[in-house]
């Protein structure tokens, strides 16, 4: 094919061939000979002529030249090559790193939390020292991540901080280079045609390596070790979670990054501390609900009557993602008791989905958990496993909202203040 792009068009164009020689006549002293002027319309007949072939020629010559350039670029030139383009992504994470994450949304938080925020900043802002890694972990809607993006905020540039959001969908556990792609995006891993020209698939330990590197360089150059924020890490499956909790043990005894993990579920510490990198684990910060005057103050600010806001905060207690929902729907016109009503439904349908109503797979284990929990408020964890008595059971359990398992204190408690409440009012349900 290459032949025929090539050859074929130069033959027909006769780019080499010339006309016979004509005789060198001058026309008159001092003027060009008339062979010359034959000449020129010789080459310009030639070249209305055949242009088109000449230019399919080069044009095959520049298709072979591109496909056989593995046999005539040295390899010299392209580990220069490699080398240039390396050192542009490099300094464009490395830029990444120093202006921080960029949040889409306005961060706002119209409670303030001062107290947390500091707490927060102490284990996210880089240090000039390695810290080992640490979870941050609490219930869906208890603001952990407003919290993270507040305190990320606050901090001045250069931050020093990536994070990634691990996207809250079942995918992620059949394919993971949907969490390399986060991590890559959240770098500012732009996509490159000689660095990814045999490997676009690029697999998290590449992502490591070349954050290392990046991470190294921002550290020789402003006296920090930058940070790794993993949001949503309950969300990774236990392979990539384990390879995460491997870097986050290199890094932090390197000296090259220190990783935080953020989580919504209480098992993924448990499942982590199960391994050997959990030797470099530093702390678990548990992010709870809200105090009961917090939670009216916030719901005061909100213009809620007083009356109303203290049937809200009894109905939800202080979790937040809850008070504010609640806060809308009565600004709206909603009624205090059609409100209580469908969070009642919406709590019915999770234990529905749980699988642990009367007939369902899993009441049994469920009705003597909650039957416990509504006389004692929190049980032990190990009362909690020995009542399940299956481990597969009891983990999965923890995963469907209705318990909470608490690092610190090690026990078990309702996952809401509403899952209280609707099993206090359907307490028939799970006695004895």
């Amino acid at each position: 094919m290459a032949f025929r792009l090539v050859a074929n068009p130069a033959i027909r164009a006769r780019p080499f061939s010339l006309p016979r020689r004509l005789p060198k006549l001058q026309l008159c002293p001092g003027s060009r000979p008339y062979s010359e002027f034959k000449y020129d319309e010789v080459w310009k007949n030639e070249i209305r002529r055949n242009w088109k072939g000449w230019t399919t020629a080069a044009g095959g010559l520049a298709l072979v030249g591109y496909v056989t350039r593995d046999l005539w670029i040295t390899d010299r030139y392209r580990e220069y090559q490699r080398r240039s383009h390396q050192s542009d992504r490099d300094s464009a994470i490395c830029e990444a790193l120093k202006r921080g994450p960029l949040f889409p949304e306005l961060v706002q938080d119209i409670l303030p939390r001062d107290v947390l925020v500091s707490e927060v900043k102490k284990l996210i802002a880089p240090a000039k020292k390695p810290q080992g890694y640490s979870l941050i972990i609490g219930e869906h809607g208890t603001g952990k991540t407003s919290l993270i993006k507040l305190t990320v905020s606050s901090l001045k540039k250069p931050k020093g901080i990536v994070y990634v959001m691990i996207p809250n969908t079942d995918d992620v556990n059949t394919d993971p280079s949907i969490v390399v792609k986060e991590v890559k995006n959240a770098l500012g891993w732009s996509p490159d045609p000689v660095l990814d020209f045999e490997n676009t698939a690029t697999n998290i330990f590449e992502v490591f390596r070349v954050f290392s590197r990046v991470a190294l360089r921002y550290r020789d150059a402003h006296q920090a070790i930058p940070v790794l924020v993993v949001d949503n890490a309950n969300k990774l499956p236990e392979s990539l979670l384990a390879q995460f909790q491997d870097f986050a043990k290199e890094a932090s005894d390197n000296g090259i990054a220190t990783v935080i993990f953020v989580s919504s579920e209480g098992r993924i510490p448990r499942r982590m501390r199960e391994r050997s990198a959990w030797s470099r684990a530093q702390r678990v910060f548990e992010i709870g609900d809200v105090s009961r005057d917090e939670a009216l103050q916030y719901l005061r600010l909100q213009g809620i009557d007083d009356k109303i806001a203290v049937q809200i905060n009894e109905l939800v207690g202080g979790r937040m993602i809850l008070l504010k929902s609640a806060s809308r729907n009565i600004q709206n016109g909603v009624e205090i008791d059609d409100l209580r009503r469908a969070l009642f439904n919406d709590t019915s349908s999770q234990l529905q989905s749980a699988r642990m109503l009367p007939g369902d797979e899993f009441y049994k284990q469920g009705k003597a958990i909650i039957n416990k929990l509504l006389k004692e408020n929190a049980i032990p964890n190990y009362t909690y496993w020995a009542m399940v008595g299956d481990n597969a059971i009891g983990d999965r359990m923890l995963q469907t909202n209705i318990f909470s398992h608490h690092f610190d204190a090690n026990n078990v408690t309702f996952q809401s203040t509403l899952m209280k409440r609707y099993c206090e009012l359907h307490r028939t349900l799970w006695e004895e």
